[in-house]
């Protein structure tokens, strides 16, 4: 079995969340980017798919994306909410204008996966909000 994901978040120490922390206090040089399409997923989540297709007889490729596609920056804005820092000082830019190399737009198609009955791919905006107001998970 091969299992893939996008962005895993959720226990404040994930480099991207390291990454909006040192942007918004313009610890780091560098950009959110704009155009860069991920689904991040919650890391409890990640771990109990993958935990769920491990002790099954799943076998194949199984993607463990959450349910949201956003950007870079979108997913950093809500980081920013959470953690209370100010979004307003997190720089945008576009991959596309940049040297780094990869994909655009990757959304991992998580349909399978998500069929498993005790499997919750939970998307960025909910797992980082609940009723528009920022979460502490």
């Amino acid at each position: 079995m091969v299992a893939r994901t996008s962005l895993i978040i959720g226990d404040g120490k994930s480099a991207h969340e390291r990454v909006v922390h040192e942007l918004a206090s313009e610890a780091r040089p560098g950009v959110l980017f704009t155009d860069d399409i991920r689904c991040p997923v919650h890391v409890t989540d990640w771990a109990a798919a993958l935990m769920e297709l491990a002790s099954g007889d799943a076998s194949g490729i199984h993607h463990l994306g959450g349910r949201d596609a956003m950007s870079r920056h979108a997913l950093g804005v809500l980081i920013a909410r959470r953690d209370g820092l100010d979004e307003a000082r997190l720089p945008t830019g576009l991959r596309a204008d940049s040297a780094q190399p990869g994909g655009l737009d990757v959304r991992p198609d998580s349909s399978a996966t998500q069929r498993a009955p005790r499997t919750t791919l939970r998307g960025a905006d909910e797992f980082l909000t609940r009723d528009g107001q920022p979460s502490r998970d």
